[in-house]
């Protein structure tokens, strides 16, 4: 039998889980990383084991952290502790994860962090650490852990792969833990064997393992170590028949039954010192013996208590023997009681610098009121306001709260209101953001608060309701106020109405919009509303008119801080400039809005940015990178909770996949996509799936289901009143499918269509599309050749290549079998270039009916990187460094590496520079 030594939950026989967490430390030590989370109820030794692990770390870095109860209000108080050894590796990270870490730890100030970037820098962190030692990360009681820290290290636990680095975390069941809920490997403690129970009953109390009173404890204790061992001293046999009905009881009542007793033991001055300890946010002995002197007690109680088996007293701290036992101890103690030890607390907190000493202070102030206090109101705001700057949403959330409940005044109260409700939104709370802006409107008639609370509340329902729901009630909001309250909610308005496909309506909406910015006194909207106004001109195809407005607006997009104007101008005028065939302003825009969102972390900016520039590199043909894009911020959206751009990130993938006849994976991503947009009512988006499953049907040679999707998504686009054919692009298809199916009617009419809107609202790719559908409809040859000089003026190598290859096909038809060579060797090279398979074998096919021998492919065959490979390859290409792309994608340099080594490995590449000569020539990528 394996027996681990005491802990304070005592002898315990744990075989199985000792192997477990053997093997988790050698993996470590071999540079393999692992996570194991024990869970279980109160006492049932997962502490024990914990420590048997930090014991057995001979050689590693050993990092720990202890949740405590009262700390879980305090904004990163266990990243903290775990982290501050390696303090001074901090310097060392990517500037943007060293900024956010030292912010979030109170090490200095800058932006605030969001919670990707802050996991990011702990994983780097720890992963820098593991470069030379192997580390043990081991996390106690992490139930009461903040919620900030509970963020930051799930984040990174989750991201560990090639790393040096073991994690142990405890949990307690019945509590609401993420830690056990994140997917992490857990093991579940159960009791004792019966006669590993004996042999820790017998290690205090004289007891045979086959009397009576021994079977009885076991049955009602069911092998709790720590119950056991509670209740073994006064084991009697009379105790023991008198006890309610056989079966376990709950360890919790029968713990603290257990522990009351023994404070009801202790005289009254040891009692308070008790209660003090047990509400400190601390267990820094030296704050512990000042609050003792506000108090004039002597510190020789902490030598009482200790005699007690209450705390232990060892390396400047305070610690309770069992977190029950503070439990106890605290809720015990009399509500006076308990806010004189806040006040005592309070007080020797007072005179203690820095930001972390503050806000405890403060939460003591918050407990120790009985009555609206403006102080402690005031001085937890302070509190809130400094954890909403280090990224600390839901500390923030709960100060705030906190401060309006103890605010006597009510302008205040709303103000403290309003602010919890903004730090709601931000933590994708909408409901609570929802509730909170009403409760502050209803706390004060302060005109700021109420404007402030209206603006939020257009902008949560902008993303929780049906896109259609949310423009009537933003409009019917915006009925009677000044055009500065009024101005933002109607170009919200505007926003939702595109989503939601109601282009006529998003119109007019927008025109108000802009006409109330330019009249009234709310010049700072008339950007907003300009870009507002262009964007829905471009969706019903009124493309000059978009373009002017856009082109008065140019200046302002191109000249400033792309972070500073709004992430919906900046992705909306991207978006517009993409249609409008700017693509390197487009380009040039976003990547700028990119590189600045990068640099400060700012992840909630960053995922409207990476979708759009995607979607512009799709068209251009740069589809690696787009799919890079595309997977990158797709992932992020998840991550941060952004279901509307992930479905759009998602329909480029898919896009690019049907192109390149990869049927499963976009099958799968049109799955995913439904789910996403499900009952949310975005029918702008949801049509990109249709166009790229349309596509797929279409290249995979499912003429009839390809004309059958695309007549219907053809439909629905003419009643939303969308007139801009370059936003779906998919018209051609429709039309080749329909001629493909016999449907020469049909195409007939989808050509009409499509040439009336290019004529309206004429583009490059409108002409060249068009007049190739003539020359497939018509079979008009004149029509092939105006396609292709208008090809010449667009960046689009596989729109140019569909028009070669169905000019080939028609020139041979008309047995012109020299002259179809060369526009169907162009169209083979280029599809073959793009991966586009479907196509590729139908030119093929061509040539081979023309009598031309099929060129030899090359070498090596394609090969399809996973989504994380192609955004690691891509970035390597661009000659980022392996620290400068797990920076970008939230990933430690040793997964880069990882990816990298498979990449080089699929690719049959040696280095960096051959890796971009690879992707230059497959992908189609710019030099």
């Amino acid at each position: 039998m394996v027996v681990l030594g005491p802990g304070r939950d005592g002898l315990l026989s744990r075989a199985e889980e000792q192997d477990r967490l053997r093997r988790l430390l050698a993996d470590a030590r071999r540079g393999r990383s692992g996570v194991l989370v024990l869970h279980g109820e109160p006492g049932i030794g997962k502490s024990a084991l914990l420590e048997e692990a930090v014991a057995a770390a001979a050689g590693m870095t050993v990092l720990r952290a202890t949740g405590i109860e009262m700390e879980a209000e305090l904004a990163f108080a266990g990243l903290g502790e775990l982290l501050r050894p390696l303090q001074p590796l901090i310097d060392r990270l990517p500037s943007v994860q060293a900024c956010a870490l030292r912010t979030a730890l109170s090490l200095g100030e800058a932006h605030t962090p969001d919670r990707l970037t802050l996991g990011a820098a702990t994983l780097t962190l720890l992963t820098d650490a593991a470069a030379t030692t192997p580390v043990l990360v081991a996390v106690d009681d992490a139930h009461w852990m903040d919620e900030a820290s509970t963020h930051a290290l799930l984040f990174a636990f989750r991201r560990l792969q090639a790393e040096a680095v073991a994690v142990v975390v405890t949990a307690r069941d019945g509590e609401d833990c993420r830690f056990t809920e994140a997917g992490l490997p857990t093991l579940a403690l159960t009791g004792l064997e019966p006669a590993a129970a004996a042999a820790l009953v017998q290690s205090v109390a004289e007891v045979p393992a086959d009397s009576e009173p021994f079977k009885r404890l076991y049955r009602e204790t069911a092998g709790n170590p720590l119950a056991l061992l509670e209740a073994a001293p006064a084991l009697r046999r009379s105790a023991w028949v008198m006890q309610a009905p056989e079966g376990p009881l709950q360890v919790g009542p029968r713990l603290t039954a257990a522990y009351s007793a023994r404070l009801a033991a202790l005289p009254k001055a040891g009692q308070r010192a008790a209660t003090v300890a047990a509400a400190g946010y601390t267990e820094e002995a030296a704050v512990l013996v000042a609050a003792l002197h506000h108090l004039a007690l002597d510190t020789e109680v902490l030598q009482t208590l200790e005699a007690a088996k209450v705390v232990d007293l060892a390396g400047g701290k305070v610690r309770f023997v069992h977190p029950l036992l503070r439990a106890a101890v605290y809720h015990k103690a009399g509500p006076e009681r308990r806010r004189e030890a806040h006040r005592a607390l309070a007080a020797a907190l007072a005179d203690r610098h820095g930001p972390v000493n503050r806000d405890q202070r403060s939460w003591h102030l918050a407990a120790a009121a009985a009555a609206p206090d403006l102080i402690a109101a005031s001085a937890l705001a302070d509190t809130a306001a400094r954890a909403r700057d280090r990224g600390a949403l839901p500390a923030a959330l709960r100060a705030y709260e906190r401060a309006a409940d103890l605010s006597p005044s009510p302008v205040d109260r709303g103000r403290y209101l309003l602010a919890a409700a903004e730090v709601a939104q931000l933590a994708g709370r909408g409901d609570q953001a929802m509730a909170l802006a009403e409760a502050a409107t209803n706390a004060t008639d302060d005109a700021t608060v109420g404007a402030g609370a209206t603006g939020l509340r257009s902008q949560v329902l902008l993303v929780r309701r049906p896109p259609r729901r949310v423009h009537d009630q933003l409009v019917d909001m915006a009925v009677g106020l000044e055009a500065a309250q009024a101005v933002p909610l109607l170009v919200a308005a505007a926003g939702a109405a595109c989503m939601g496909g109601a282009i006529v309506q998003a119109r007019a909406t927008a025109d108000r919009a802009s006409a109330l910015a330019h009249d009234g006194e709310a010049a700072v909207f008339d950007h907003s509303a300009a870009v507002m106004q262009a964007h829905t001109m471009m969706l019903a195809g009124e493309r000059r008119k978009a373009a002017a407005v856009l082109g008065s607006c140019e200046e302002f997009l191109t000249a400033g801080d792309p972070l500073s104007i709004g992430v919906e101008v900046t992705s909306f005028s991207a978006m517009d400039l993409m249609w409008l065939e700017r693509f390197p302003t487009a380009r040039m825009l976003l990547e700028r809005a990119i590189r600045c969102a990068r640099r400060i972390g700012a992840c909630e900016r960053l995922v409207p940015y990476l979708t759009v520039l995607a979607d512009t590199q799709l068209r251009t043909g740069c589809w690696d990178d787009a799919y890079a894009l595309a997977s990158e911020g797709a992932t992020l959206a998840a991550e941060i909770g952004q279901p509307v751009l992930q479905a759009y990130a998602i329909s480029t993938l898919a896009r690019i996949e049907a192109a390149q006849g990869r049927a499963a994976e976009c099958i799968e991503h049109a799955r995913q996509f439904r789910g996403l947009l499900e009952g949310r009512g975005a029918e702008l988006v949801s049509p990109y799936m249709d166009a790229a499953l349309g596509l797929l049907d279409l290249g995979t040679g499912k003429v009839s289901e390809a004309a059958a999707r695309l007549n219907d998504l053809q439909e629905r686009v003419a009643v939303s009143g969308l007139g801009e054919p370059t936003v779906l692009q998919h018209q051609p298809d429709l039309i080749e499918a329909c001629l493909a199916a016999g449907d020469l009617s049909g195409a007939q009419v989808a050509l009409a269509e499509l040439v009336g809107q290019v004529q309206q609202a004429p583009s490059a790719w409108g002409h060249a599309v068009s007049a190739r559908c003539r020359g497939l409809v018509d079979a008009d040859e004149d029509a092939y050749a105006e396609a292709l000089r208008r090809h010449e003026q667009l960046p689009d190598p596989f729109a140019k290549a569909r028009t070669e290859l169905a000019y080939g096909r028609f020139l041979r038809r008309k047995r012109k079998r020299g002259a179809a060579r060369r526009p169907l060797i162009a169209a083979r090279q280029a599809f073959e270039r793009l991966r586009a398979e479907p196509w590729t074998a139908r030119a093929e096919q061509e040539l081979r009916a023309a009598g031309f021998e099929t060129p030899t492919r090359r070498s090596h065959e394609p090969v399809t990187l996973t989504e994380r490979e192609t955004q690691v390859a891509v970035l390597v290409s661009k000659g980022q460094t392996n620290r400068e792309v797990a920076a970008a994608l939230f990933l430690s340099d040793k997964t880069v590496e990882y990816h990298l080594s498979h990449i080089y490995a699929k690719l049959s590449v040696r280095s960096r520079v051959e890796l971009a000569g690879r992707l230059a020539v497959d992908t189609h990528l710019p030099a």
